[in-house]
């Protein structure tokens, strides 16, 4: 398929190595429960987005001693064919439908599909293996999309395979298993709470496998693996379900041994290897669930786990307590209004300073401080009058306003501006222009290592950067405090126990809902007020010795927090 199908359907086809692992997993859990050992019925094998029948043919063949039939759907044709002259025919049927339009509701009757007067799929089937498509509901027919996620129960931002999840798990038998491939978003944000509820309620978890930048996709799509049991009762076996956690790393090892391939590391023992030229960590360990199921499930050894259990103890109070987060200015049209080279414009068209504001991005955000080889400034459109946000009558600007109206075509095609009765040339989201002038704490979105930063000069934030400001009656010490944890190698470690989130190569986010879960200790104590002192020299005073401020940071927070 071309690119532009791939991103429309969200189809992207399980590769031969990937469908024999999955099969493999498949029949591993399927062999070693006691419920199928013994059953000498048919099995039926459904994978409900068969694509060219990749999933099928591995299945087929690790099953080829078990009496089953397998059943395909798709819903394009093309794919579909493919599939039918892949497989044998014999105990394979493969259908060309919508698979969710067959369970317009939950209490339905399910897959009313039919092929020749015979039923195509079953009400219930013994065993799925799927691939579902990547989609956010976002991209779908509105009335669709409002549809599919009311008919689910599930809430908010999804992507089409969470909505696949809940199907596939109305159409399991009770005791039948799930092996499904999808992003592994839902394990590590916010959105994805209604599916880890549904999943722990619904499922025994056999197994979870965080597959991470593997890039066994050609989508920018971090996939893992589940493996679950369906089951009437909650799931009783939350502290021991094994995982497999796999991400590229740039940390320098003296031990790193080497793997043939990502699918034989999959099968390693935890630690360092090499796949060709690049270095990964995997980790195996336990799932830990915790007792709200839609909390984020936490994969990490016991070590880990107990290590974070002390730090939280022997903190004193979280990010939320002390800050509000926010996240910087969205303007939708960035190359009109954020430029690093304002005085090359033609002198009539360049904006009066007053409304030229330096701006902090991730292109200019360091550690500590800004990084002074890159400075951009930002076309601000809204001031603050009587102490209420307003956006500028451009009139007391004539540069600025030859510059905007220059500009007018692509301002104005922003639709969504001018249909929430915006002026053409507003900043889609401006933000909090009198909180932005306070001293704050930024830092970017995404980034390989912490980079938490105090601002003094009341710089604009930019969209790819979150900013911290003060709750009421809070000492501002608290802002050097928040960077000097934040920069920490403690947080750091933290993050990666309690968030697990880590994008291509190392990379991680900091979102709201992390950062606002960070600790702090007590800021009363010799230790924190000499990590603020320390923290106040290195924003202020660039000073030259930083890696040795910085240890001394680590030692003293290892006093404050009781971390040996």
């Amino acid at each position: 398929m071309n690119t532009d199908i791939i991103k429309q359907t969200g189809s992207h086809y399980t590769s031969n190595e990937l469908s024999i692992f999955m099969a493999k997993l498949l029949k591993k859990h399927y062999t070693k429960d006691n419920t199928y050992t013994n059953n000498s019925d048919m099995l039926n094998l459904l994978d409900p987005s068969c694509g060219e029948g990749h999933l099928l043919k591995a299945v087929e063949k690790e099953f080829s001693e078990i009496p089953h039939k397998l059943i395909g759907v798709d819903i394009n044709e093309e794919a579909a064919e493919v599939a039918r002259n892949n497989l044998n025919k014999e105990n394979t049927t493969i259908t060309t439908c919508d698979y969710l339009e067959q369970i317009p509701e939950k209490e339905i009757d399910l897959f009313n599909s039919y092929e020749n007067n015979h039923k195509v799929i079953p009400d219930k089937v013994d065993l799925i293996i799927a691939n579902p498509p990547y989609v956010r509901t976002q991209l779908l027919n509105k009335s669709t999309s409002e549809t599919l996620v009311k008919n689910y129960g599930l809430k908010g931002k999804v992507d089409l395979y969470q909505i696949f999840i809940a199907a596939m798990t109305n159409n399991l038998k009770e005791n039948g298993i799930i092996c499904v491939i999808t992003s592994n978003r839902y394990l590590t944000t916010e959105s994805g709470k209604t599916t880890r509820k549904m999943l722990s309620e619904n499922y025994e978890i056999l197994e979870v496998l965080d597959l991470g930048d593997t890039k066994l996709f050609e989508a920018a799509v971090l996939p893992a693996i589940f493996i679950g049991k369906k089951k009437s009762q909650p799931n009783k076996n939350i502290n021991a379900i094994p995982f497999t956690k796999i991400y590229e790393t740039t940390d320098k090892h003296d031990e790193i041994k080497e793997s043939a391939s990502i699918f034989n590391l999959l099968q390693s023992e935890s630690g360092k290897y090499f796949v060709g030229a690049k270095k990964y960590e995997l980790l195996k360990g336990y799932l830990k669930i915790p007792e709200d199921p839609s909390d984020l499930w936490i994969m990490a050894s016991p070590e880990n786990i107990e290590w974070a259990k002390t730090l939280r103890s022997n903190s004193n109070k979280k990010f939320s307590d002390i800050f509000k987060v926010r996240v910087g200015i969205k303007t939708t049209a960035d190359k009109v209004f954020i430029r690093n080279n304002w005085s090359d414009l033609p002198s009539n068209i360049t904006p009066e300073p007053e409304v030229l504001h330096n701006l902090i991005s991730s292109r200019n955000i360091g550690k500590w401080s800004l990084d002074h080889g890159y400075t951009s400034k930002i076309l601000y459109t809204h001031e603050v009058v009587e102490g209420k946000r307003k956006v500028i009558d451009f009139e007391k600007y004539p540069r600025a306003k030859k510059y905007l109206d220059e500009n007018k075509e692509i301002l104005s095609s922003r639709k969504y501006v001018i249909k929430a009765n915006r002026k053409w040339y507003e900043i889609w989201v401006p933000q909090d222009p009198e909180a932005m002038k306070r001293k704050k704490v930024v830092f970017p979105d995404i980034s390989q290592s912490p980079k938490f930063m105090v601002d003094e000069d009341g710089s604009m934030v930019d969209g790819n950067c979150y900013w911290l400001t003060l709750k009421d009656g809070n000492s501002e010490d608290y802002l050097y405090l928040a960077a000097a944890v934040a920069n920490s190698r403690i947080m750091s470690k933290y993050h990666s126990i309690e968030f697990q989130n880590v994008l291509y190569s190392g990379r991680k986010r900091y979102i709201t809902q992390y950062v606002n879960k960070y600790l702090l200790p007590d800021i009363e104590t010799e230790e924190a007020k000499e990590v603020i002192s320390l923290a106040k020299q290195l924003i202020t005073e660039n000073d030259t010795e930083t890696e040795v401020i910085e240890e001394k940071i680590e030692q003293l927070l290892n006093i404050c927090f009781k971390i040996n």
